[in-house]
């Protein structure tokens, strides 16, 4: 391809781009152009299969979506840096224990030394004073060598302490680079690598794998009456719910925006249905309330679509029959429960 031809193609690549963000009212900021234009350029598959899947299911390219499919696919920079930064450091702490091992070996060479050589003297014979003296320059060197293991002892100490808050700060950093920061459950980069991971486990052990594809009914209304601190509030109102109907193995991930996804390890299609319904019925049984003006709101409901993995079948089309499932229950008048056909 020529240069003009590769100038001509990345105009109209940034075109197309600029025409979609416009067609669904996103707002052409840098973050939001590089999902779109490595859209259209094909050169993120899952990408674009995932815009596909979101647009065969009639989803909204929200601003909200849209940051979530950055993060997914063209972010992680804050993970990078933290690794690079934290390996940086490692090296440099690493650099320092050596210098401190070889600077101490030294020291410790010298000592055994001039022990060596204290041992050679006394054997040639020496007077009462020749010997105190040689007795004070022995105490000297064994002062030292203790205060030389003193400093030592302090410096590994304070080089194990600064390796183990490293180490805590990576914790920290990985933690957050696979939480939803609002809700606290996984977000949807994690819960891709877990589902990969599930249906391995299926396929290996022949034991049966269910996925929930959960969404808030009306949430759009809800939080254009009621204002996104409330609308916040409830989406960690359903994440705790989802938490504490699943069980240690199951896996609850923030999918995007009111949507949310449940992986049940080891769990048939009737299995996630009763997991499904508990959690509907729990969400509608409470009240959301505005704290700060002591006033009920009402309450919310969940639409859920349940599929059972079909051993072989790609991950996608898991998700699109889950995905299928959760809107002919919404089809349906909401507040109900769908299962996807063959499961």
């Amino acid at each position: 391809m020529s240069t003009q031809d590769g100038f001509d193609r990345a105009v109209q690549l940034a075109e197309r781009a600029m025409a979609r963000m416009a067609a669904e009212r996103v707002p052409p900021t840098p973050g939001n152009y590089s999902v779109w234009y490595t859209h259209y350029s094909g050169r993120d598959p899952d990408l674009s299969r995932t815009i596909e899947i979101l647009a065969s299911n009639r989803q909204a390219f929200t601003v909200e979506r849209t940051a979530e499919l950055y993060d997914r696919f063209i972010g992680g920079r804050r993970e990078t840096e933290a690794v690079r930064a934290a390996g940086e450091s490692i090296q440099a702490a690493l650099g320092r224990l050596m210098s401190l091992v070889e600077s101490h070996g030294d020291g410790t060479s010298r000592y055994g030394e001039a022990l060596q050589d204290f041992s050679g003297r006394l054997e040639s014979g020496l007077g009462i004073d020749q010997l105190r003296t040689l007795l004070g320059t022995i105490v000297a060197e064994t002062r030292a060598m203790l205060d030389q293991n003193e400093t030592l002892q302090t410096q590994l100490s304070t080089s194990s302490e600064e390796l183990a808050e490293l180490r805590r700060n990576l914790d920290d950093v990985r933690r957050e680079a696979i939480t939803d920061s609002l809700t606290n459950l996984f977000n949807r980069k994690h819960f891709d690598s877990e589902l990969r991971g599930a249906a391995a486990a299926a396929m290996e052990t022949g034991r049966p794998l269910s996925l929930l594809m959960v969404d808030i009914d009306f949430f759009k209304r809800f939080n254009d009456q009621h204002g996104h601190t409330v609308g916040d509030h409830v989406l960690a109102l359903v994440a705790r719910t989802l938490t504490d109907c699943i069980g240690e193995k199951d896996v609850a991930a923030r999918y995007g925006g009111e949507e949310f996804a449940i992986i049940l390890s080891e769990r048939p299609a009737g299995e996630a249905v009763t997991v499904a319904e508990r959690i509907r019925e729990t969400v509608a049984s409470k009240k959301v309330v505005n704290r700060s003006r002591n006033q009920t709101l009402g309450t919310i409901t969940l639409s859920v679509g349940v599929a059972e993995f079909m051993p072989g079948e790609p991950l996608a089309t898991l998700i699109h029959r889950a995905d299928e499932a959760l809107y002919a229950a919404k089809r349906g008048g909401r507040n109900r429960v769908g299962v996807a056909p063959g499961g």
